[in-house]
């Protein structure tokens, strides 16, 4: 259980990165300390809030071919950036400019997350 929620955690942080490697226009502050927080709050937002959200979206889901998951992403993405603006880490913080970098990022996060999932579920 523990190691599942590490590697989560870890999985999570690599995708909050590449979004900021992909997508310049949206930066972050903390170095680690962004990466840890923000990998445990998504990992705790995709284990139990998201699977609720997809169940009440299902229809929105099935009309757009799935698409409707991004903008679920972009949901969890702007609680990720609330909870940091809320919480008020030292030096913590998320910025993502405008609404189509929310879904920009949904995307980046959504593909690389699933990428590592992949990969990390062959080398079980």
């Amino acid at each position: 259980m523990f190691k599942h929620l590490l590697v989560g955690t870890i999985l999570n942080a690599i995708a909050l990165y590449a979004i900021t490697v992909f997508l310049p226009e949206i930066t972050y502050t903390g170095s680690w300390k962004f990466l840890l927080i923000g990998g445990a709050f998504m990992g705790l937002m995709n284990t139990f809030v998201k699977p609720f959200l997809k169940i009440l979206a299902l229809p929105f889901i099935f009309l757009s071919a799935g698409l409707f998951i991004i903008v679920i992403n972009a949901g969890l993405l702007w609680a990720l950036k609330y909870f940091l603006d809320i919480a008020k880490f030292q030096e913590v913080a998320l910025v993502i400019p405008t609404k189509g970098s929310y879904l920009l990022a949904a995307l980046v996060f959504g593909v690389v997350n699933l990428i590592l999932h992949i990969f990390i579920k062959n080398k079980e």
